[in-house]
């Protein structure tokens, strides 16, 4: 029986549903036992965010910490989504009873007994600002120390692979995406899997879930009952299976480059501890796995 997963996961909650889709996978996988989802990380906030992601987990049959980067603040007036989930039952009331996104990893890393990988969907600078912290009460170790010690890969829904220079929003969105990019490629102490957005761009998604599903409701709010791109699920995914070649990628190694100034893309093949993933397989075949993960119930 293959090794539970531990996995702490970042995402925007924001701009696009398919950050909902990849959650639900992290519930199912959590509550079929093959990971434990350890807490969520909030890097773009609004007045609903964590009360809406309480809600989706509640749902879902899983509570977990939620976490937010209180300097992230966005508007949050196109997001409809983040509303309508937050009129469901929720444990988290408010952002403000939420630790910062970064401490809430520092805390988990330093107790866990053993390693989690960490998944990002969204923007990458809660993993800056938990590679940059200082020993506190948590642990002795800096970030970098603590990430060496108690992580095992990052799993980034980031850049576009397929060209260089590359540009894709995760990277480029704010100048604290870029710079955050750029930090996390020569600062983080484990691999670095990166899947861009070439992977999910023709990979539909959500496009055959029931009517009274609450995913099918927060994708009709977004204006995507059709279903949508899928690059999140796809993420995570891949990293619930662990293994890339059974999740239907093969890795191209090397090392990853983000300009801190326009957080544009390069890389350069060989000898390094970043990749990036590539389709083995036809779009239908991950439309198809994507959508049995998340069919509703």
């Amino acid at each position: 029986m293959a090794p539970v997963v531990n996995i702490l996961h970042g995402t925007d909650w924001w701009t696009d549903c398919d950050d909902i889709a990849a959650l639900r996978v992290l519930c199912r996988a959590h509550r079929a036992g093959k990971i434990r989802l350890l807490g969520v990380g909030i890097d773009s906030v609004m007045e609903y965010s964590a009360p809406s992601v309480s809600a989706f987990t509640e749902n879902e049959g899983v509570r977990v910490p939620i976490g937010i980067d209180r300097s992230a603040i966005r508007d949050g007036s196109g997001c409809k989504y983040q509303k309508v989930l937050a009129e469901y039952p929720h444990f988290v009331r408010s952002n403000d009873e939420c630790d910062e996104a970064w401490r809430l990893y520092r805390k988990t890393l330093a107790r866990l007994d053993g390693k989690a990988d960490i998944t990002e969907v969204g923007f990458p600078q809660i993993i800056m600002q938990l590679l940059k912290s200082e020993p506190d009460e948590y642990s002795p170790l800096t970030g970098e120390e603590l990430v060496r010690e108690k992580v095992g890969r990052i799993w980034l829904m980031a850049g576009q692979w397929d060209r260089s220079p590359g540009k894709e929003y995760n990277l480029t969105a704010y100048p604290a995406c870029c710079e955050a990019g750029d930090y996390l490629c020569g600062h983080a102490p484990v691999p670095l899997v990166f899947l861009g957005f070439e992977v999910g761009l023709n990979v539909i998604t959500g496009n055959e879930l029931a009517d009274g599903d609450l995913l099918k409701t927060a994708f009709a709010a977004h204006g995507s009952p059709n279903g949508r791109h899928s690059w999140d699920p796809m993420l995570v995914t891949a990293a619930v299976t662990g293994d890339f070649e059974a999740a239907g990628y093969s890795a191209v190694y090397g090392t990853a480059h983000v300009d801190p100034a326009t957080g544009e893309n390069t890389f350069t093949p060989g000898d390094g501890a970043h990749c990036y993933l590539v389709k083995k397989h036809p779009d239908g075949f991950y439309s198809d796995m994507i959508n049995a993960l998340i069919a509703s119930e």
